[in-house]
């Protein structure tokens, strides 16, 4: 690797020295990149020749537009663009050749995004596009991928429409034959898999939780139930909220993940089991985004819960608005009694006899 060839003292020269080491770097690697043209590769350009300053070179931009050229153009359309979770340097070559040569950057928040495009030294104008103002966005967006633009669509941190704005839009585009071209990048349920230590041959993304207590019961016995391991997003300040109420439902034994600030300096993955998790953040306020995972149910036999569990777990679903039936499906999947049996309890407590 090329990086590998890189003085180690690289890092404490001044700054007025590491210019002159990136351009010289810069033109090496152009060079280089001649005689990988065939193969179309790119080079692997160190970032720790960067560390001392507060945006990337131009140069480097101007590179990586210069190769991707000979591929030719982009094509008109909506980009949907992955960008960093955290570090700066976790973004694709082909997503900066996108966002410096696109017409416009819909932005989550674009106070946020402006800090990776200085970065970069990438000019394209930003345009606001967040869940509040998506349906006014709409059509003067649409207008102008008619009209034949290439638009950047990009959230805060990873990959759009993934519990961020951006799936009603790739929707539309879809219905009205605008091609949507997706620009792979991080993601932090995917990053945090991949380092837990649980099962990865399957597993479910939930994603943040419903709002509503009772919605947000429904969908952890859903979760309860099943065998692969299960994602969410949980905001720090609810972290406590959440480990208090998976747990009784998972119950205290089943492990867990918590993954925090990933990718970022103060990175962290935390061990253990939810009746653990629950005692350890109680007095512990964690800050940074969180990705909790938490493993599939593995046990054949699940313990059989009282005459009177099952009544409270009906009562509170159908006074949140559920049906009979469907409080008593919803019931039956978080546990292993038949549903029929559930279904009887349901009739003999909470239909009245004529």
């Amino acid at each position: 690797m090329l990086l590998r060839r890189l003085p180690s003292t690289a890092v404490s020269l001044a700054t007025a020295a590491l210019s002159r080491r990136s351009t010289s770097y810069l033109l090496s690697s152009q060079r280089r990149l001649q005689s990988f043209n065939s193969i179309s590769f790119y080079p692997t350009l160190s970032f720790r020749s960067f560390c001392s300053t507060s945006e990337i070179s131009p140069e480097f931009t101007d590179l990586i537009t210069d190769q991707s050229s000979k591929r030719g153009p982009l094509k008109p359309g909506l980009y949907l663009v992955g960008t960093p979770i955290g570090n700066l340097e976790d973004i694709t070559l082909r997503a900066l050749r996108v966002l410096k040569t696109a017409d416009v950057i819909l932005s989550e928040d674009t106070r946020h995004s402006g800090k990776l495009l200085h970065y970069y030294n990438i000019k394209t104008p930003l345009l606001s596009y967040h869940k509040y103002n998506e349906s006014q966005r709409e059509h003067k967006v649409l207008k102008r991928l008619k009209q034949g633009e290439i638009v950047a669509l990009i959230s805060d941190a990873g990959m759009p429409g993934i519990s961020d704005p951006g799936t009603e839009l790739a929707k539309i585009c879809v219905d009205e034959n605008i091609p949507v071209i997706p620009i792979p990048g991080p993601s932090a349920f995917l990053t945090a898999l991949s380092a837990s230590g649980l099962s990865t041959d399957e597993f479910t993304f939930v994603g943040f939780l419903p709002k509503h207590a009772g919605s947000r019961k429904e969908r952890l016995i859903a979760s309860a139930s099943e065998t692969t391991t299960q994602i969410f997003y949980v905001p720090p300040h609810k972290l406590g909220q959440f480990l208090e109420e998976s747990s009784l439902i998972f119950g205290d034994s089943r492990q867990c993940v918590i993954a925090r600030e990933l990718t970022k300096i103060h990175e962290e993955f935390w061990r253990g089991t939810l009746g653990t998790a629950k005692e350890a953040f109680s007095t512990r306020q964690p800050k940074g985004e969180i990705t909790l995972l938490i493993e599939g149910n593995s046990n054949s036999s699940v313990e059989t819960p009282s005459e009177s569990q099952l009544e409270n777990d009906l009562r509170e679903l159908i006074s949140n608005g559920h049906s009979l039936s469907s409080a008593v499906k919803l019931v039956a999947e978080g546990t292993s009694m038949k549903k029929k049996t559930i279904y009887s309890l349901a009739l003999r407590k909470f239909v009245k006899k004529t």
